[in-house]
């Protein structure tokens, strides 16, 4: 696992390395140029002195300033002297300076250029030193030596010795500088980190029995407010989610005693004597009721599993949206007839992509809410439209639903009608609609009382999700 904070510090470390090594680096190459533009400058001043002292002489009389190039008599003489010596045009040495046992090595491309009359500035071995030499011509001050050139030359040591001791001071500092980054860099992280750890400690604190509670730790500051409010947020699902599943779950275990409760009282009194064919007849007619109730409840409660599970729709396939409206209404024609209730239907022709099983169940649970709550004698609607997408629009004449009532709507096990008897339904079955119609990409609806309830189910027709939009 990385650390954020040693990663924080060597990212500093190595923005200080790399800072001060290019400083060092620039300040470097900046102090050797002012080193060697000022030994030039020295150096072409002495050569200028010289060339008009010599110019006032001719041929060997020319003299040199010896008092001048050995002027500088502290340090070491070695490094402090200059030397001087004039050529000729054909390289050929004329006279130098007392302070020089040997003569001093003209590089060709200097006196090439002192020919043409410039001053040449050239970086040369002499008796294994470095030096530095300015070549001047003579011409620049009088025809009397116009065929010569004047080399005056100094040792480089003591400025590669400055440049050496800058450059081990720039490496110390750099050392330094990078020690005390990474330094910087992990207190950085450290105070950075202080308040994610603040903020980490009261959402560990946080159990299933204290989902209640929010994370306020810096809740304040801008750059970890987002984070507050995403924690928060999923403390709020986490704490819905927890509430649905425990009343799912008492539900469930409410649902699933009764219809067992009935099935081991009938068995006990069937039990207690011997009972008629007709009587034995009976009671196993009554457990199969309840029987068929718990498989129907079993099943609700494996789509809804499912359905939470997200789990891939089975058999996609294209489905004939006028044949599925047929099937439902001839399911439920004979619960209309008996009710008195009108079944109309209107659906375009058109076919859309989906589970055709779970789609019939979807249909076929809104229908079956409408046959429930429209009132004897009235009239239940179909309304199928083909457009961009599907949307099937359900209405009945009942007393609609009350306001109190809308939170719950589509709640499971959440019935409408506390009145009705238990063997009307398991209170899935809006649930399972909008669980059906949500794994297809598409919403379920409630668009409000006409004056029966009215519920609109959109699907799409290529499998795109549709985008949700809220209904007052």
């Amino acid at each position: 696992m990385r650390s954020f904070r040693l990663a924080l510090a060597l990212r500093v470390a190595l923005g200080a390395l790399a800072i001060l090594a290019t400083a060092g680096l620039v300040s470097i190459l900046a102090l050797r140029t002012i080193l060697y533009q000022q030994l030039d400058d020295t150096l072409l001043h002495l050569a200028e002195v010289e060339a008009r002292a010599g110019a006032a002489t001719s041929g060997p009389a020319f003299q040199f300033h010896e008092g001048v190039l050995l002027a500088a008599r502290v340090g070491p003489p070695a490094e402090l002297i200059r030397y001087a010596q004039l050529w000729d045009f054909s390289g050929q040495p004329v006279v130098r300076s007392g302070n020089l046992t040997a003569n001093l090595t003209l590089p060709p491309s200097a006196l090439t250029e002192a020919r043409a009359g410039r001053v040449a500035r050239v970086t040369h071995r002499w008796q294994g030193r470095a030096l530095r030499s300015v070549v001047y011509p003579m011409e620049l001050v009088g025809a009397a030596h116009q065929v010569h050139v004047l080399q005056v030359a100094a040792p480089t040591g003591p400025l590669r010795q400055t440049l050496v001791r800058f450059a081990l001071f720039l490496v110390l500092l750099t050392l330094v500088g990078t020690v005390g980054g990474y330094a910087l860099g992990r207190n950085l992280a450290a105070v950075a980190l202080r308040p994610t750890g603040e903020i980490t400690a009261q959402a560990e604190a946080i159990s299933e029995g204290t989902l209640s509670e929010r994370i306020t730790a810096h809740a304040d500051v801008d750059e970890f407010a987002s984070l507050v409010t995403v924690l928060n947020g999923m403390l709020d699902r986490l704490d819905r989610a927890f509430q649905v599943q425990r009343q799912f779950t008492a539900d469930a275990s409410h649902e699933l005693r009764a219809p067992l409760t009935v099935l081991k009282g009938d068995i006990d009194v069937t039990l207690k004597r011997d009972r008629t064919v007709e009587e034995y007849r009976a009671t196993l007619i009554r457990c199969r009721e309840e029987v068929e109730r718990l498989t129907r409840l079993a099943g609700d409660l494996l789509l809804l599993a499912r359905a939470d599970s997200s789990v891939p729709l089975e058999h996609v396939e294209d489905v004939d949206c006028r044949a599925l409206l047929d099937r439902v209404r001839v399911r439920f024609e004979s619960i209309a007839t008996a009710r008195g209730i009108r079944f109309v239907v209107h659906a375009d022709d058109g076919r859309i992509s989906g589970d055709e099983r779970m789609l019939d169940r979807v249909v076929s649970n809104l229908v079956d809410n409408a046959m429930k709550y429209c009132r004897a004698g009235g009239e239940v609607s179909l309304e199928l439209k083909l457009q961009d997408e599907m949307t099937l629009t359900v209405r009945d004449d009942g007393h609609g639903i009350s306001p109190d009532q809308l939170p719950h709507l589509f709640v499971r096990f959440f019935r409408g009608d506390p009145a009705r008897r238990r063997s009307d339904g398991t209170g899935l079955g809006l649930a399972i609609a909008q669980a059906g119609a949500e794994a297809h990409g598409g919403k379920l609806e409630f668009l409000g009382n006409a004056p029966g309830a009215v519920f609109r189910l959109s699907l799409p027709l290529d499998g795109t999700p549709i985008a949700h939009t809220s209904h007052a």
